[in-house]
């Protein structure tokens, strides 16, 4: 009935169900329902309809206890309902019926789905008029019910597989982000940051763009660990992650070089703009006291730049240029930037 040359999922299968059905069995709507790994309960997996809006929709969940649908899994048979408006008024609690009704079904025809003997679920057919289903359409849906559940269940399986490795890779790139990140700020570590710088000055050596590089230490850390305590000077940090953070554009870097040390990559830039960057970074801490839990403090912090404007640089160079300029800002007083050239 549906041949591949490839692996298919359940809806693909759903999906020509739906198409290649028509002249075999008469239908508006299809729906598909399996049974939950422990058996108690019917779990709507997929619905095609041409009749309109759909009130049972994937996700939908009814007991299997009180169901009628036990009755169709202990016959093993296809059940015929030629009135469903009349059907549910002789079980008015039956919330599926109730829904069908309500989308226009009037009549349908429940086939069971079993696979070496075990009931895998059921499919539904659903016509908006009365009095459509016969005999006849239940004995073909026999002859074909193996091949049928064969079919979903290979690819049910297929899909619980795909979506396993899904998973398997979402949980890795989580894995692997965390591995990347500073534990404490949030930011990227050391080693996740160079990776990027190395990356970026290969790229400016190819594309002649320039970049800065920018060193920054708070100053007189010590003294805040000393006066108040860790937990003060670790809320410092993420303080000044989360202003700077706030400041950068897509494409900009910012990752811990160590204790109070961060280093932060600024992406395409003309040499003559960065100044003004540096400078917002720089009054983004100094302009606002931080709140270290018991005390409130200003803070303040000293910029070293290095400006990478040529190509062939190596990361360590870039980083003793921009750790020279620090030095020099904390030399003049701190609460500064100085700026200086890149040269291999």
């Amino acid at each position: 009935m549906l041949t591949a040359e490839r692996e298919i999922l359940v809806e693909d299968v759903l999906d020509s169900i739906f198409r290649g059905f028509v002249g075999i069995i008469p239908y508006d709507r299809i729906g598909c329902a399996f049974l939950s790994s422990g058996g108690t309960r019917m779990m709507s997996y997929w619905a095609r309809s041409n009749m309109g809006p759909m009130a049972i929709n994937k996700g939908y969940s009814r007991p299997l206890l009180g169901s009628s649908l036990r009755e169709v899994f202990r016959t093993g048979e296809p059940r015929i309902l030629n009135d469903l408006e009349r059907y549910l008024a002789e079980h008015p609690t039956s919330k599926a019926t109730q829904r069908i009704v309500a989308e226009g079904g009037r009549s349908s025809l429940t086939c069971p789905l079993f696979v070496d003997g075990r009931p895998l679920g059921v499919l539904f057919f659903t016509s908006h008029q009365t009095n459509v289903y016969r005999d006849i359409h239940q004995a073909v849906f026999q002859q074909i019910a193996g091949q049928v559940a064969i079919l979903i269940n290979k690819s049910k399986l297929f899909q619980e597989l795909v979506e396993r490795n899904q998973f398997l890779l979402r949980q890795a790139e989580q894995l692997r982000e965390v591995a990347n990140r500073d534990a404490l700020t949030g930011v990227l570590n050391r080693r996740a940051f160079l990776l990027a710088l190395e990356q970026h000055l290969q790229a400016s050596a190819a594309t002649g763009k320039t970049l800065g590089l920018v060193m920054a230490d708070i100053d007189h850390f010590k003294n805040v660990n000393d006066t108040y305590g860790h937990a003060a000077g670790d809320k410092a940090l993420r303080g000044f992650t989360d202003r700077i953070g706030a400041l950068l554009r897509p494409g900009d870097y910012l990752g811990r070089y160590g204790g109070e040390e961060f280093l932060l990559l600024i992406s395409d830039i003309s040499a003559a703009d960065l100044p003004a960057i540096v400078e917002r970074f720089r009054a983004a801490i100094a302009d606002e006291p931080f709140d270290l839990g018991e005390v409130r403090r200003s803070l303040t912090v000293s910029f070293g730049v290095a400006v990478v404007s040529e190509g062939g640089m190596r990361a360590e160079e870039v980083i003793a240029t921009a750790d020279r300029a620090l030095y020099e800002a904390k030399e003049a007083g701190r609460n500064r930037s100085v700026i200086a050239i890149a040269t291999g």
